[in-house]
């Protein structure tokens, strides 16, 4: 199957609502959804289009390899590998880590090997965990929230609530701007009343096919018309980001619906 070259879309995040501001503006590159594609030979153009950018770092809302019958990942650990060696990675499992981790009977170590490869790296993998850090003098709390597969499920939703995230991750930092990493974006309300002040998720692939007026027609759940599809959010006065992602998996196709690198300015 061929696809479409990826298209760089901009956002632009105000950090001031939150708890301070950067000395300097910066930007971050936001991957989702990869599966395992490659842009070019080592993901030869879309490396150099992240370094086109000049990030301060690069946020990864999981998805980046697929765990099929086969789990497909060595374009995924290239990546990280090239990635490591110039911009810290911040990375959160989307469902197909997470089915890799959950079930060992199916794939074995997989998911270990790939998970110590990557940290070897210097990948920060961030399982249901956050790292704290400091950019242009502004304090900065990344977190990683990693759903089980019951809310990953077709044709159905399972509840999640901003409790339910405060069980898995403790609370938000008062004092500094706090970044999610969550890969579903059903959940919008749910990261916003937990305080995230920007969730970055994906996994909806733009919604597939997208209507004008009407955005992307179904999710992966083949849930029709998702909510939180592709583009920016203001939800309870926090932001959320979703990516259409850069690869596709359970319904192989795109209309109207390049794949997607996010640049995020933070300002």
């Amino acid at each position: 199957m061929a696809i479409l070259e990826f298209k760089v879309t901009r956002y632009r995040v105000r950090t001031g609502s939150g708890p301070g501001t950067p000395e300097q503006p910066f930007s971050a590159v936001f991957l989702s959804d990869l599966h395992n594609m490659s842009y070019g030979e080592g993901n030869s153009r879309l490396l150099q289009e992240i370094r086109n950018e000049n990030p301060e770092m690069i946020l990864a809302a999981g998805d980046i390899l697929t765990a099929g019958s086969v789990p497909q990942m060595d374009a995924a650990m290239a990546l990280m590998d090239e990635l490591t060696k110039k911009y810290p990675v911040y990375y959160a499992n989307g469902n197909h880590e997470h089915r890799m981790k959950a079930n060992t009977e199916k794939y074995g170590e997989s998911y270990a090997r790939y998970a110590n490869a990557i940290k070897s790296y210097g990948v920060h993998l961030l399982e249901n965990s956050c790292e704290r850090l400091e950019i242009r003098r502004m304090p900065v709390t990344i977190w990683g929230l990693e759903l089980d597969e019951k809310f990953f499920r077709k044709g159905r939703k399972e509840e999640l609530s901003a409790g339910q995230i405060r069980d898995i991750l403790g609370t938000p930092d008062d004092d500094s701007f706090n970044i999610l990493l969550a890969h579903h974006p059903l959940y919008g309300e749910a990261y916003a009343g937990w305080g995230a002040d920007l969730t970055l998720s994906g996994h909806l692939h733009g919604g597939i096919v997208r209507l004008p007026h009407f955005g992307g027609m179904i999710s992966p759940q083949l849930r029709p018309f998702p909510k939180y599809d592709r583009g920016m959010y203001e939800i309870r006065g926090k932001k959320l980001i979703v990516s259409a992602g850069l690869g596709s998996h359970t319904i192989p196709l795109r209309i109207n619906n390049p794949p997607q690198l996010v640049v995020i300015d933070f300002v």
